[in-house]
């Protein structure tokens, strides 16, 4: 899905020193696991048997891409953004392993309460700008006009329906109003792929581990060393040095993950365009913020919530928070003061759990 270099990098601090802490604190059984997926690489820790459950991972990783990466060129979601039809529906027979429908009805539900700040239809702008699979286009108000009129996750351009037949499910089917909409859930797959791989720990017994992909993450219960688990967050800024950390918190059973403006850009005489695209102006956000981490309940919730706040700025996301405060989120943004120089915006919920700040 996302591509590593172009996201703040979340990373895993050690739970422990040096081995007189190791003595002071002995060490749970456990096992830490690796690879590669979405492009980047993942590490899972979980404590209380060292039992390998990397092929149960890697399996559910290989059939989560088969449904929502652009990248794998038959996958479920490019079968529907090439289907162009809208005299008929695209149909598939959802085998309760398939991944999109739930990716699907959690976006359109993120799409509403942002209102379009988190759209999935975006990808024929994001294509245009040159950050989907194909180079920059022409990009001016023409083509940019053209291709905002198949932007928008309103039912009216795409909807998802299950048929049922003598009152039992029958397939799914996937209308279109407009031939040109096509989806790109890449500001959410990540973080539901890691609910999901929590989901194989939950159901095999698991009460503490840390899952993390891509710097995206979740965690539950206590690391190896019976502490909580602590996890740092680069700092916005290119070439910087890897021992320095924007923050340091402890996020509980939590899940985190950081959209930035500032790794995955192109400049344009002088001018900087970031991937981070409007869907209501079809135009890169040009606001004063570089990074938003969202803490949520889920890692698709805070994924999600992560690219709208990056849309929104830091007016928006103020409102929304105040507005919406019973969904729980947590956040912490680094901005430009105006001069140069870096500010952060924390809210009170994500305060609690610093261990230490650069702000």
């Amino acid at each position: 899905m996302k591509n590593l270099p172009f996201f703040l990098l979340i990373v895993i601090l050690a739970a422990c020193d040096d081995d007189n802490k190791k003595a002071e604190n002995p060490v749970f059984p456990h096992r830490t696991i690796s690879g590669e997926a979405q492009g980047t690489t993942y590490t899972i820790t979980y404590v209380g048997d060292s039992a390998d459950h990397k092929l149960a991972v890697d399996s559910m990783l290989v059939l989560f891409d088969q449904d929502l990466s652009l990248w794998v060129e038959n996958s479920l979601i490019n079968q529907i953004n090439k289907f162009d039809r809208t005299d008929t529906v695209f149909t598939f027979y959802d085998q309760e392993r398939f991944y999109f429908p739930s990716v699907f009805e959690i976006s359109r539900d993120i799409w509403k309460i942002t209102d379009g700040a988190f759209d999935p239809t975006v990808y024929p702008l994001v294509d245009l700008w040159g950050f989907g699979l194909k180079n920059r286009g022409n990009v001016n108000q023409i083509s940019i006009d053209s291709a905002l009129q198949f932007v928008g996750f309103k039912e009216s351009n795409i909807d998802m329906l299950d048929l049922l037949e003598d009152g039992r499910y029958k397939e799914t089917q996937i209308r279109k109003g407009k031939p040109g909409v096509r989806l790109d859930f890449n500001a959410i797959a990540q973080g539901y792929s890691i609910d999901r791989l929590a989901g194989i720990f939950n159901d095999r017994g698991y009460e503490h581990y840390m899952i993390e992909l891509g710097g995206e993450l979740i965690c539950k219960g206590q690391n190896p060393q019976g502490k909580p688990w602590t996890i740092a967050i680069d700092k916005p800024e290119d070439n910087i040095n890897r021992d320095q950390f924007q923050a340091v918190l402890q996020p509980g059973n939590k899940a985190l993950a950081t959209s930035g403006s500032y790794r995955k850009y192109y400049e344009i005489n002088g001018k900087k365009y970031c991937h981070a695209i409007d869907p209501k102006t079809g135009y890169p956000v040009d606001h004063n913020v570089l990074s938003v981490t969202v803490l949520a309940n889920s890692c698709a919730e805070a994924d999600a919530y992560a690219t709208a706040f990056l849309v929104m700025g830091l007016e928006g996301m103020n409102d929304f928070l105040a507005n919406n405060p019973d969904l729980g989120l947590e956040v912490y943004v680094v901005f430009d003061n105006g001069d140069g120089t870096l500010q952060t915006l924390v809210s009170p919920g994500f305060e609690r759990l610093l261990v230490k700040s650069d702000s």
